[in-house]
């Protein structure tokens, strides 16, 4: 119950957060820090997707992760990680 509770509430928080890069950050040609950042710059350089490239800028954290936290934490950074991309689809 309560690892559905946490998916849920970063879910939520991930939509939020790619609402907020979708339609404020975006038309205002603005960038965030981090992988998000060098998203949203890849996005204006190139037309890359953020959500895609935001996700394979993570595979080398999501590997050292289950390299120092093990399989559980592994597990859950990509369940948790994996639900921003289809929020970029959304808005």
């Amino acid at each position: 119950m309560r690892f559905f509770k946490e998916t849920l509430i970063t879910i939520i928080g991930c939509a939020f957060m790619a609402a907020g890069i979708t339609l404020f950050l975006l038309p205002n040609q603005l960038s965030s820090g981090g992988f998000n950042g060098i998203s949203t710059i890849l996005y204006y350089l190139f037309g890359a997707k953020i959500g895609t490239t935001t996700l394979i800028l993570n595979i080398p954290l999501f590997i050292i992760a289950y390299i120092k936290m093990g399989r559980n934490f592994f597990v859950r950074a990509i369940v948790r990680n994996s639900s921003v991309f289809p929020s970029f689809k959304c808005f």
